[in-house]
């Protein structure tokens, strides 16, 4: 394709960065909020950029938008440049010498104490004069605060949707597996009869639906054929396990809720032999835009971690 060697010519940073947001919002309108300018600025970047290009982007009907086989394939090409040139970002940014400043970091409830605690302190022993500043939120919210360039780094649940201006990099997978207490009668029988059929025979205590893993539960057992009916719903991670802990009843999760050390107080997970699919841990940041040196700097120590973790 022409663009293969056009790329970097003539064409600007925020003309790929208009592009991309309008391919995610299927809006002009929209796209210009969430890149906050003019709707005829984004418009006329647009079509100078297919100008540039010799080809439709996309293709306008009844005022809305859709990608043309040529936006589809261009978009694969702007995402790839954008990347490349945090990656620019974060080499020059070396150069400079010891960071400092603000790093603003939105985490799920489950990820603080089982994955955001470690790295976090490793963090702060090789770059001390940054500030932390660590936000609990639910994987929804994370995506707006980082698309909106209110949080920097976000870790994530299995998100749904996967916003263009964004990155969302896996982490790691994990399946659904049950919570009970540490002399819970199911720790002793075989693992193969731990079923999801046999589970909700016992008084179930769940998150709220506006967790995702709890749709997902939700999701999980209505493939069954299964009605969730749960004795407590609750809307906090720790308050689930202390229920959970006390023998109030078991409940869903996967092992990334429960560090280790807690297994061994009062807590036991168990494997569900009927559930195999696995879900979803990601950090999140945006591809361009407002993401300073420290927070580069920290996705790369993160995804370094992670290949550290893989190889060994």
């Amino acid at each position: 394709m022409p663009w293969r060697h056009q790329v970097g010519d003539g064409m600007e940073i925020r003309q790929l960065t208009y592009f991309l947001a309008a391919v995610e919002t299927q809006n002009f309108r929209k796209a210009a909020e969430l890149c906050y300018v003019a709707q005829s600025a984004l418009s006329r970047q647009i079509a100078a950029l297919e100008q540039e290009l010799g080809v439709e982007l996309f293709e306008r009907k009844n005022k809305r938008i859709f990608l043309t086989p040529a936006g589809h394939e261009f978009a694969a090409y702007a995402r790839q440049a954008l990347e490349q040139l945090q990656q620019g970002q974060l080499s020059m940014a070396r150069l400079q010498g010891e960071f400092s400043g603000t790093l603003r970091i939105a985490c799920i409830e489950p990820l603080l104490s089982t994955l955001l605690y470690s790295l976090a302190t490793h963090f702060h022993q090789q770059y001390p004069h940054i500030y932390l500043d660590v936000r609990v939120a639910l994987t929804d919210e994370i995506l707006t605060l980082v698309e909106q360039g209110e949080i920097d780094v976000g870790f994530l649940f299995d998100p749904l949707v996967r916003p263009e201006l964004l990155v969302v990099q896996e982490l790691f997978r994990e399946p659904l597996q049950l919570l009970v207490p540490a002399q819970h009668p199911l720790t002793r029988v075989p693992a193969e009869e731990i079923t999801i059929e046999r589970i909700v025979s016992e008084p179930l205590l769940l998150l709220r639906s506006t967790f995702r893993l709890r749709r997902i539960i939700d999701r999980v057992l209505l493939q069954r054929g299964i009605a969730v009916q749960p004795i407590i719903e609750i809307d906090a991670v720790e308050g689930l396990k202390q229920l959970v802990r006390h023998g109030v009843g078991i409940s869903l999760v996967t092992a990334a809720f429960v560090p280790v050390e807690q297994r061994d107080d009062g807590l036991a997970i168990l494997p569900i032999v009927d559930v195999v699919e696995e879900f979803l841990f990601a950090i999140t940041y945006r591809r361009v835009g407002p993401l300073p040196a420290v927070a580069r700097r920290f996705v790369e120590m993160v995804l370094d971690s992670k290949l550290r973790l893989q190889g060994n």
